[in-house]
């Protein structure tokens, strides 16, 4: 049943998380003028994509992974192919990041920063969730790849990986913060002062959104299912309004985690994953084509943005990006941006160094012939 279905409403969902990542940071040109109030209630809450993408990111890693054998070979592939798939991007991100601040005369994080960065570390003790990152867009990655790594050390255990998955959920985001804090926080933002920037972003409750993500995956998986019908679909719309009702209402508060923000797309997901599983909904293709450029638009956007204001601040037309029309026109240029980094770095860098670390993987996992004069036992 699963292996039939397209999954373009997850593809669906990771575009519209992207596109209203771009709309929280194009707000940014409206601060500094009259309509800063509006902007900050109403647009700002958009940040809350970022929310969506840990809980789609938690039912994929279930789904693609739905063949695991347990096997120390499957779970190191599982990770290159998570690793190719994020990482070079990251790299081109980061290091067009560096470029456009040396070319700007703006300050330039240390190396060991950014070279931690590229390791996926955190960097800031105290910043919460966002981990004080060269590039700040960065802080999602970190907590990507640490889920990615989580999630394959799992695999190993085979039959049992739920029960170890589980098992480190609860040592480090209940035991761990109870035992050096005193007390528990569903806040993305809380600080449990531990003083390793290392141990702040495993005890970060915005892991728990991954988990949640985990879990829905897990239901989509079972025998449950809620039927296609008018009222699952006014379900979802309701699901919809209060995630909007929501995020105004806490509005202009930062309320990433699951508690927040987390709390009624979560809601919204499960209903959307046990209702499509067995009747899949139509999706408009630019919202699928919109999922497939996702990642790289995320990424890049930011640089995009400065880069094109950059220009006009040269141009001596800076007053002009304090504007209604500079906000909303400068969104789309980062669409077509993605595309190409879609085709050339994505489809095109990142996968020769997935191939390349596949093969050098299938090397080191080939069965080894029998020694010269022995029979092998399917010889024999």
């Amino acid at each position: 049943m699963a292996e039939r279905h397209k999954l373009d409403w997850i593809q669906a969902l990771r575009g519209v998380a992207a596109l209203l990542v771009v709309l929280t940071h194009a707000r940014r040109y409206l601060l500094e003028t009259e309509w800063r109030p509006f902007v900050e209630h109403y647009i700002m809450p958009a940040a809350q994509g970022v929310d969506l993408f840990f809980l789609v990111s938690g039912f994929i890693m279930v789904y693609t992974t739905r063949g695991a054998d347990g096997s120390l070979r499957y779970a190191s592939g599982f990770l290159i192919k998570r690793f190719a798939r994020v990482w070079p991007v990251y790299a081109v991100a980061v290091l067009l990041w560096i470029a456009f601040l040396a070319a700007t005369a703006q300050p330039i994080a240390p190396l060991a920063n950014i070279l931690k960065s590229l390791c996926f570390l955190p960097v800031s003790t105290h910043q919460p969730p966002y981990l004080g990152l060269p590039y700040a867009i960065g802080w999602t990655l970190n907590y990507e790849f640490y889920f990615y790594v989580v999630f394959g050390l799992a695999i190993l255990f085979g039959s049992a990986r739920w029960i170890a998955f589980a098992a480190w959920l609860v040592l480090t985001l209940v035991l761990a913060p109870w035992l050096a804090a005193g007390y528990v926080s569903l806040l993305a933002n809380n600080d449990y002062h531990f003083g390793s920037a290392l141990a702040g972003q495993l005890t970060n409750p915005m892991v728990w959104e991954f988990a949640a993500g985990v879990l829905i995956g897990l239901l989509y998986r079972s025998k449950l299912s809620l039927p296609r019908s008018k009222l699952t679909d006014a379900l979802i719309a309701a699901c919809v309004l209060l995630i909007v009702a929501t995020a105004w209402r806490t509005a202009p508060v930062w309320v990433h985690g699951p508690i927040r923000w987390g709390a009624p797309l979560m809601l919204m997901f499960a209903v959307m994953a046990l209702t499509y599983k067995n009747a899949e909904p139509r999706v408009p293709r630019v919202l699928v084509w919109l999922g497939g450029i996702s990642y790289s638009l995320y990424l890049l956007h930011y640089i995009v943005f400065c880069a094109i204001t950059q220009l006009f601040v040269l141009a001596g037309q800076e007053k002009l990006t304090a504007t209604w029309p500079y906000a909303i026109l400068i969104v789309p240029v980062p669409l077509a941006v993605a595309a190409l980094s879609k085709r050339y770095v994505e489809d095109g860098l990142a996968v020769r160094v997935r191939d390349r670390l596949l093969a050098l993987h299938a090397r080191i996992f080939a069965t080894p012939a029998p020694a010269e004069g022995r029979v092998s036992t399917k010889e024999a």
